[in-house]
């Protein structure tokens, strides 16, 4: 798990990601920086850029309060829903779905 953030002359959110089987687990670092949640868009394309397309994907994020929640794409917009799970295995057990291509 290697820390993510890249400036490129911007705040941007201080974050590790791991992927395990077809879930992409965030983790929001809360170094005062932009949060995940205010960073979501930038997040995901950097994860993109690494691995590739992100179908077939559930992804889940841990935010600053180490509350674990679920983010999905309606078209281009991203959508948080709560899971409001402190245990990242019991956030991934509730997923809705995988994000679409």
């Amino acid at each position: 798990m290697e820390q993510r953030n890249r400036h490129k002359g911007r705040i941007r959110a201080d974050y590790t990601y791991t992927v395990e089987s077809s879930v992409i687990a965030i983790t929001d670092l809360d170094r005062g920086s932009k949060s995940v949640t205010n960073d979501i868009e930038n997040v995901l394309d950097d994860i993109r850029a690494e691995i590739g397309d992100l179908a077939g994907y559930a992804v889940i994020y841990r935010d600053s309060m180490g509350r674990w929640d679920g983010v999905r794409l309606a078209g281009r917009v991203v959508e948080f829903y709560s899971l409001n799970e402190t245990d990242p295995e019991r956030a991934t057990a509730r997923l809705l779905h995988p994000l679409p291509g």
